[in-house]
């Protein structure tokens, strides 16, 4: 057994490995929070049904549609998840603030929380100017105007059905 042939190597590794198992399993008794390096299958993958909507993104670069298939997958995953997750970062903030620290309460370390490592603070003009360089680098052209706007759509028939109009992403400020 492993906690045996660890005890003849060394009796504080094995104290510490026992204590770090105490540790991970109180944890998760308390809150489901999951300690690393032991995860569970469901923080990574789920269900998807065909009946979820689903969010499309659409850039225009210079008034032209920027044709996102036309691209590597990692260079399109970088356009559309940087955006995504800008547009989202702001009420997630307080969420994962405030989901974290009661969780860690409850193990009597919330109090070692410092709520400005849960805060994006960079503002919109910023994260456009970043944005821009990183869909200029991509595309390989000057973007002086770039405009993103966001649509639902829906599995109908082997084919996305829009399902509501496109909504234009308004943090992103260019001229």
């Amino acid at each position: 057994m492993f906690i045996k042939e660890l005890w003849t190597y060394s009796k504080k590794i094995t104290l510490a490995f026992i204590l770090f198992i105490i540790l991970w399993s109180y944890l998760n008794y308390k809150q489901g929070a999951v300690a690393a390096p032991m995860y569970v299958y469901g923080m990574y993958a789920g269900k998807f049904f065909v009946s979820d909507t689903q969010r499309v993104i659409q850039l225009y670069a210079n008034n032209k549609i920027i044709d996102l298939t036309k691209y590597s997958i990692i260079d399109r995953d970088l356009m559309q998840t940087s955006l995504q997750y800008y547009v989202a970062q702001k009420p997630v903030n307080e969420a994962t603030f405030l989901t974290m620290k009661r969780i860690l309460d409850h193990a009597y370390i919330g109090h070692l929380m410092l709520k400005e490592k849960y805060t994006n603070n960079i503002s919109d003009k910023e994260f456009t100017r970043w944005y821009i360089q990183l869909v200029e680098r991509i595309v390989g052209y000057h973007v002086v105007s770039l405009v993103a706007y966001e649509q639902k759509y829906l599995w109908k028939k082997d084919r996305l059905v829009p399902v509501s109009p496109p909504l234009k992403i308004t943090s992103l400020v260019t001229n």
